[in-house]
């Protein structure tokens, strides 16, 4: 359902629907965006997620008088099943496009990452949805909801850890607006199951992750440079300069005597002739 939610809103982006509509808007997506990568291609899951987006509510106050809504009011699979036609109210809508609501800022984060992040995100998240703020999986649950269930090179933990779990992690929190920290669980002295906890960000320092997310690779989580109180009023030599001396010109002057004879002579002249 995230992930069908992160399409939504980035094709909203791309559209540059203004936050503050009127009327419903209706979106003509490929289904096979709306699914993700390494979804299945018969559009079974998206019809599921796009009925739990329908079930999706959004209330609030505006002035003083309340107000409730659906993420998606009306949805249908066309051509075939390769393109999804849904109706986004205006409310939805808003919350999707208002960079100062958490569904705005999460959608953004989240649709940034890819891969197995995205994938263990959209887990976490559905996680979080039930209340939980932790949450155990099996080596076997997490391999087949990671969709690397069967992949030799990942049924040793050690290369599970090393080229899935620890990246994916680390670009969440680097990405996303929740702090998750992942811990193995043993038995015996092999790892049975991985514990996962998590801290979902408050909207402003949600908003602080979606600026960052904004910047150059190269600037982001780097503190902005230090400028000097003032600038120096002079530029103090690196090498002190070499004290003058009767004998230092003397010895100047037979040089530039010497490279005078040697350029006459080249050029057919004699020094002591003008």
């Amino acid at each position: 359902m995230l992930a069908a939610l992160w399409e939504i809103a980035a094709v909203l982006d791309e559209q540059r629907a203004p936050a503050a509509v009127k009327d419903a808007l209706w979106l003509e997506i490929p289904t096979r965006r709306l699914r993700g990568e390494g979804a299945r291609s018969d559009n079974i899951w998206l019809k599921e997620c796009l009925e739990r987006l329908m079930g999706v509510k959004l209330s609030g106050e505006y002035r003083g008088d309340p107000w409730g809504a659906v993420m998606v009011a009306e949805w249908e699979i066309t051509q075939g099943g390769s393109l999804a036609r849904i109706l986004v109210p205006p409310a939805a809508i808003r919350a999707l496009r208002t960079p100062e609501t958490f569904a705005k800022i999460e959608t953004t984060a989240a649709h940034r990452l890819t891969g197995h992040a995205r994938r263990l995100y959209a887990i976490l998240a559905d996680k979080k949805r039930l209340g939980r703020p932790t949450w155990t999986f099996t080596l076997d649950e997490l391999r087949a909801l990671l969709d690397v269930a069967g992949r030799t090179a990942y049924e040793r933990w050690g290369e599970f850890d090393r080229r899935v779990l620890k990246p994916a992690v680390a670009a969440i929190n680097d990405y996303g607006t929740v702090e998750v920290t992942m811990t193995p669980v043993k038995l015996g002295r092999a790892v049975s199951s991985v514990r996962f906890d998590w801290r979902w960000k408050s909207v402003d320092e949600a908003r602080q992750t979606d600026e960052e997310n904004d910047r150059h690779s190269a600037a982001r989580r780097q503190a902005p440079p230090v400028a000097p109180d003032a600038p120096p009023l002079l530029d103090e030599p690196s090498v002190k300069p070499e004290r003058r001396t009767a004998r230092n010109d003397l010895e100047e002057r037979a040089k530039v005597s010497a490279l005078a004879r040697e350029t006459l002579a080249s050029l057919g002249r004699r020094p002591d002739k003008p």
